[in-house]
């Protein structure tokens, strides 16, 4: 089985990942790739994991330059925003 390349949100939803969005200051926030792709959507956001990244900013501690990784869908936490 090879490796699953998940370079945009698309290739998320496509392979049923959530999305984790991690800031410096420790928060993580889980989102569906769909939710996240509609939201994206609407505020003209790229979906390219690379280029979203340094513009998403933290609803804690208001930086910029989230990470962003992949999680299984039962292994998401509530989403606690």
């Amino acid at each position: 089985m090879g490796r699953i390349k998940l370079d945009s949100i698309n290739d998320f939803a496509r392979h049923g990942y959530k999305v984790r969005v991690s800031c410096k200051c420790g928060r993580k926030v889980d989102w569906s790739a769909t939710e996240l792709l509609m939201r994206l959507h609407a505020r003209k956001l790229p979906y390219q994991v690379d280029t979203l990244e340094p513009k998403l900013r933290c609803g804690f501690c208001h930086s910029r330059g989230a990470r962003i990784s992949p999680v299984l869908p039962e292994m998401a936490q509530s989403n606690v925003r």
